[in-house]
C-alpha cells in the first residue's frame, strides 16, 4: 500500500510539473507573438528601406561612373586602304551621342536619334591607324570603348617584275604560254585576268592561253589596299 501511495504521489507531481512548464511556453510564445506584431514587423520594414537605399546608391553610383552605358558597335572596315578619307559607321542602344577616336584622339562626335551612326571623311594618318569610339549620355557621361578597328593607309603601288614572257618574245607549238615573275607577298597577281599562284617570297606563276599571231599580255599586281602595278608584254604565237 504505501508503495502504490508513492508512486501516486510521484506521478501527480510530474503532472503538475508537466502542466506548469506548459504554461511557461505557451506565456513565452504569446510574448514572442506580441513582440513580432509590436516591434518586429516595423524593423523588418526598416530593413528592407535599408537594403533598397544601399542598391539605389550602387545604380546610382554605376551610373556617374558611366558603367552602365553601352559602348557603340562599329562596323567593319578593310585592314587596307588608298584612300586617305574614310566613312564610319555603327550602332548603339543608348546614349545620345557618339564620340570617335583616331589613335586615341577624339576626332569628331555626332548625335544620335535611332541607334545609327555615321562619321564621314575621316582623315587617315600614313601607316597604321587606330579606330573607336564612346557612347555619350545627355548628363555627360561616356561609355568604354568600342571594340578597337584597324587600317592601314598604303598609297604606295605594289613592286611587279616579270620574268616570262620577255617583250616580243615569240611562241610556237602549244598556245599556253607560262608567266612569271616576282611582287610583294601581300600582293595579288594577274595575267590576262587569270590569277596565279605566289609563294611565300612572293614568286609567282601561271599558265595563260594566247591567240594566234600577235597579241599583248597584261600582268596586273594588287595590294590589299587596292593599289595596282601594270606591265604589259607584246608577245606572237604560231602553231
Amino acid at each position: 500500500m504505501r508503495q502504490r501511495y508513492r508512486i501516486n504521489r510521484l506521478a501527480k507531481k510530474e503532472e503538475a510539473a508537466t502542466v506548469k512548464r506548459i504554461f511557461a511556453l505557451s506565456a513565452i510564445s504569446a510574448l514572442l507573438a506580441l513582440f513580432m506584431f509590436t516591434w518586429g514587423i516595423p524593423l523588418l520594414g526598416k530593413f528592407a528601406d535599408f537594403l533598397e537605399l544601399i542598391s539605389g546608391s550602387q545604380k546610382q553610383s554605376q551610373s556617374q561612373n558611366g558603367q552602365i552605358i553601352t559602348a557603340p558597335n562599329l562596323d567593319p572596315i578593310p585592314a587596307a586602304t588608298n584612300s586617305a578619307l574614310i566613312d564610319i559607321k555603327g550602332f548603339v542602344s543608348d546614349g545620345n551621342g557618339v564620340e570617335l577616336y583616331l589613335n586615341n584622339n577624339p576626332v569628331s562626335k555626332v548625335e544620335i536619334t535611332s541607334g545609327n551612326f555615321s562619321f564621314e571623311d575621316i582623315k587617315l594618318q600614313d601607316g597604321e591607324n587606330t579606330i573607336g569610339a564612346k557612347t555619350l549620355s545627355d548628363t555627360g557621361q561616356e561609355s568604354e570603348f568600342s571594340k578597337i578597328l584597324t587600317i592601314k593607309l598604303d598609297t604606295e603601288s605594289p613592286s611587279l617584275e616579270v620574268e616570262n614572257p620577255q617583250e616580243k618574245q615569240s611562241f610556237s607549238g602549244n598556245n599556253r604560254i607560262k608567266v612569271s615573275g616576282k611582287t610583294d607577298q601581300d600582293s595579288q597577281v594577274y595575267a590576262n585576268g587569270f590569277l596565279a599562284n605566289i609563294n611565300f617570297e612572293g614568286q609567282f606563276e601561271i599558265l595563260i592561253p594566247v591567240a594566234e599571231g600577235d597579241s599583248q599580255v597584261e600582268i596586273r599586281a594588287i595590294d590589299e589596299a587596292g593599289n595596282v602595278t601594270t606591265e604589259k608584254r607584246n608577245i606572237h604565237f604560231s602553231k
